[in-house]
């Protein structure tokens, strides 16, 4: 399993991603960097920010301003050498029919990057098969109970799988055995020693290191006079 650390690209990452190659990247929209080939990366769509789950209330009118965000994200991987591995179509977390309409309205937007379909409360594996597009891979989301109940079931149904927002050690070894091909979590870098440790212990025991130069890329991160017009870092090799 791979876990992504989002939008974490310090040095301690790089190292650890080379040397165990588990590790990668799932960007949201105005957070796209590299793209490095020791970071198999993917894109998340930013619908989680204009969500409240203890009320179930998602903003619209936040979401307009993140739409925009993330059309510009799919235009900077059709620049990039390296591709996502797969995209989650916008959704509305908590709300599994608005989810599944617009499913439809932006699937057709992702060109060929493969679509991953961010699984609600309610859906069951019948409802993504009665899909009239099938997606590629399936985004356990939902409420945090809903998720953790239901990705043994996802699992098994589907072969592939990634679960969103799980920052828990323990938990990773739960989902290795489970065979879910990915996690992601912001929370793996925020200071906690006890998580980074735990996902370092984890990465390090799966441990199946990759072998790429790191000329000509670089792991710094740009500065805002680098960044190109989306947001992504400028090439150089000075």
């Amino acid at each position: 399993m791979i876990v992504m650390p989002s939008n974490s690209t310090g040095w301690f990452w790089h190292a650890l991603s080379r040397e165990t190659g588990r590790l990668g990247h799932l960007y949201s929209p105005g957070a796209q960097r590299g793209p490095w080939p020791w970071f198999p990366f993917a894109l998340d769509n930013g619908a989680f920010s204009a969500w409240t789950e203890k009320t179930n209330f998602f903003d619209e009118e936040k979401w307009a301003i993140i739409e925009r965000r993330w059309h510009q994200l799919i235009v900077w991987t059709q620049v990039k050498p390296q591709k996502p591995l797969w995209a989650i179509v916008p959704d509305v977390p908590g709300n599994a029919e608005r989810t599944l309409e617009r499913w439809e309205q932006y699937v057709g937007q992702l060109g060929d990057i493969p679509p991953a379909l961010a699984v609600q409360d309610g859906m069951t594996p019948a409802t993504v098969r009665a899909l009239r597009v099938q997606p590629a891979v399936i985004a356990v989301g939902g409420t945090k109970k809903w998720k953790w109940e239901t990705v043994s079931t996802w699992a098994r149904e589907f072969p592939r799988v990634h679960l969103l927002r799980c920052c828990s050690p323990e938990r990773l070894y739960e989902l290795e055995e489970l065979g879910v091909e990915s996690c992601d979590g912001t929370g793996w870098a925020r200071g906690d020693r006890k998580q980074t440790r735990g996902l370092e212990n984890f990465v390090r025991i799966h441990a199946k290191p990759v072998d790429f130069p790191l000329w000509p890329h670089n792991c710094r991160q740009p500065r805002k006079s680098e960044r190109g017009p989306l947001g992504e870092q400028q090439e150089s090799f000075a």
